[in-house]
């Protein structure tokens, strides 16, 4: 259960809901992960869909145990997620309705926080998340793993030729983009981040389909993280979110890049969607239930 201190805490828990709508033709639909039991002894966790209106929840996965960490194939019609079903954490996939589940990994390590690219031939994703993340690549089979950099939360640009991740290198989280080979590291330096964010450390960064901004997290003060986006090249910084506590795991973007999706613990320190505009207005919630709400990931725009 290594890795369940990455999921926040929640309790209680709620029931499947079906409002309708479609699961293959919409690009309004977000993919979650929903705890549904948190003790210290049998905590559980589902991946849900829902309609960015806020209709159609959905439950894809129903397995003893935590299930989580969705993220779409870019032709939209699976999903791939972490889940310790079979004794630990391992890599599966689903079709975009939750059939066909089937495992892609089987290794003794933990493997979560999955990244599909944009091509749909690689996933990316994290080993041992806790004490030592590291970034590893893998075909969408399952097959040939390659490790490429200490760190966490990779997010591909939609060329497919990088990804951003975070780096702990230097003792704090700070924003780091690779090749997606894993060459030519490049981390934000602290001066340029605490010019960037206000801060040095700041994290979970992921790029807007156009490949223009990134979306990314970053702590103005003490027990608070907020969402920002920024260009590409670190202009035009920009502050979306200012609600008490944690607005925080990773940033998801809509296919048109106009509106972000994120966590929120808010007010009432229970997790839930949120959408925003990548203004900044526009502010959602898109989730409200006594479980806890965590991980969204917005289906990509079907060509």
């Amino acid at each position: 259960m290594v890795l369940v201190v990455t999921f926040a805490y929640g309790c209680g828990g709620q029931p499947a809901v079906d409002h309708g709508g479609s699961l293959v033709s919409e690009e309004g639909r977000i993919a979650f992960t929903r705890f549904t039991r948190f003790t210290q002894r049998k905590p559980e966790s589902e991946v849900y869909t829902i309609n960015v209106d806020g209709s159609g929840e959905r439950r894809l996965t129903d397995s003893p145990g935590l299930d989580g960490y969705p993220t779409w194939s870019p032709d939209g019609e699976r999903i791939a997620f972490s889940s310790d079903r079979d004794g630990n954490w391992e890599l599966y996939v689903m079709n975009a309705d939750g059939s066909g589940q089937r495992r892609l990994t089987t290794t003794p390590e933990d493997e979560a926080v999955p990244a599909w690219s944009p091509d749909g031939e690689k996933i990316a994703y994290v080993t041992d998340v806790i004490d030592n993340p590291t970034i590893y690549v893998m075909n969408a089979d399952g097959s040939d793993h390659r490790r490429l950099v200490d760190g966490n939360w990779p997010s591909w640009s939609p060329d497919g030729e990088r990804l951003a991740y975070t780096d702990f290198s230097v003792g704090e989280e700070r924003l780091a983009v690779m090749n997606a080979d894993g060459s030519q590291q490049r981390r934000v330096p602290s001066s340029l981040a605490r010019r960037l964010t206000g801060t040095a450390a700041a994290y979970e960064a992921a790029y807007s389909p156009d490949g223009k901004r990134f979306a990314y997290v970053a702590a103005p003060g003490t027990n608070n993280e907020e969402i920002y986006v920024m260009n590409v090249d670190g202009s035009h910084r920009t502050r979306l979110t200012d609600i008490p506590s944690y607005d925080h795991w990773p940033p998801t973007w809509s296919p048109d890049s106009t509106r972000i999706a994120f966590t929120s613990d808010g007010t009432k320190d229970n997790a839930e969607i949120y959408v925003v505009n990548s203004n900044g207005s526009g502010l959602t919630k898109l989730t409200d239930n006594p479980a806890y709400d965590a991980f969204p990931a917005w289906r990509p725009r079907v060509k």
